[in-house]
């Protein structure tokens, strides 16, 4: 794939980590970068309880490291866009926050609990008032002091019927959406059932007169899935989710597959290990011993999945306390 700009940022790899709850973590996003991912946006983040909290209890999912993730992006949700003003206005006042590359709103979120604020997908139903939160975004980021792009993450229809929503799409470009990332499900579907191409690429088409970069995300787990999305979509990039977890090995695999490269050998099961060491020692520079523990147990799973014995070894990872245990359950003590 070839590189794009979103704003005036260049993006050499248009091959990317998709921002999700509970993995997008700062040692995992560091991890993918450092495996070829052009970029890697945080988990969604409440821009009220930033307007109305300060960053104190939120920081942990938004921290940034530019000099070990390269390009960063904070992910915001809401549907308010005075919520969305105040809460960026606090990131860019914040030492730690400030030096974001990009702010992504998250306009396709299917939990319930985030729907029922008027909030992620929801925003689907009510174009204008999506509109008018990219349009405040970007008026607010104008005194920044330098170019801060707007990018959108969205789904392809919030009602189970819907095959793509190109008006939708359209009035987040108008309103000076700087990328536009489309994921193939609709918000009834959560993350179950098939990605719909053909719905993507109806929500591409309808963009391709504005000069933003559309990414594609959904179902994109090897080579030949990306070329598929890249191939019937006409994306300029693509987002990789599920398939990254405890996988951020993906990333390089796949953009050597799509350069012509050969590709490296998959990680045996020592580098797997090691891997989930890794991100659990780079959790443990943020968070007390105990919290980062519980916290990575839902993640390691799929660092060991098809590796002999991974059912036994699960079964003892989920319910343990400290580093050292962990390294003793994977035998690298």
């Amino acid at each position: 794939m070839k590189s794009i700009s979103i704003g005036e940022i260049q993006i050499q790899n248009p091959v990317s980590l998709s921002p999700m709850a509970g993995i997008s973590s700062l040692p995992f996003r560091i991890i993918c970068n450092g495996m070829g991912a052009g970029y890697c946006p945080t988990e969604l983040v409440s821009a009220r309880s930033i307007r109305y909290n300060g960053v104190g209890k939120s920081l942990r999912y938004m921290r940034i490291s530019p000099e070990e993730e390269g390009i960063t992006a904070i992910q915001l949700f809401g549907s308010e866009p005075d919520d969305f003003s105040a809460a960026i206005e606090t990131i860019m006042d914040t030492p730690v926050l400030k030096e974001v590359s990009i702010i992504d709103i998250n306009m396709g979120c299917p939990v319930p609990k985030v729907i029922k604020t008027g909030s992620g997908s929801a925003l689907m139903e009510d174009p204008e008032r999506a509109a008018s939160i990219v349009r405040a975004c970007k008026r607010t980021l104008e005194g920044a002091g330098r170019p801060v792009p707007v990018t959108v993450k969205t789904r392809t229809g919030y009602n189970a019927e819907d095959c793509g929503k190109p008006d939708f799409a359209r009035a987040l470009a108008d309103a000076g959406c700087d990328m536009l990332c489309v994921h193939g499900r609709t918000r009834p579907q959560m993350y179950h059932g098939e990605s719909s191409i053909r719905a993507i690429a109806v929500m591409r088409e309808a963009v391709r007169d504005f000069d933003i970069p559309f990414y594609a995300n959904g179902d994109i787990h090897d080579v030949e899935s990306a070329k598929r999305m890249i191939g019937q979509t006409g994306c300029d990039g693509i987002m990789i989710g599920r398939a990254a977890r405890g996988n951020p090995w993906i990333f390089e695999q796949i953009t050597s597959g799509l350069s012509g490269k050969e590709m490296p050998d998959p990680p045996d099961e020592q580098a797997r290990k090691k891997m989930l060491l890794r991100e659990l020692e780079g959790r443990l520079k943020y968070l007390p011993e105990e919290v980062a523990v519980r916290e990575f147990r839902s993640v390691m799973p799929y660092y060991i999945k098809g590796i002999p014995g991974s059912a036994v070894m699960k079964v003892r990872l989920v319910s343990a306390t400290k580093e050292d245990e962990i390294k003793e359950i994977l035998e690298l003590v």
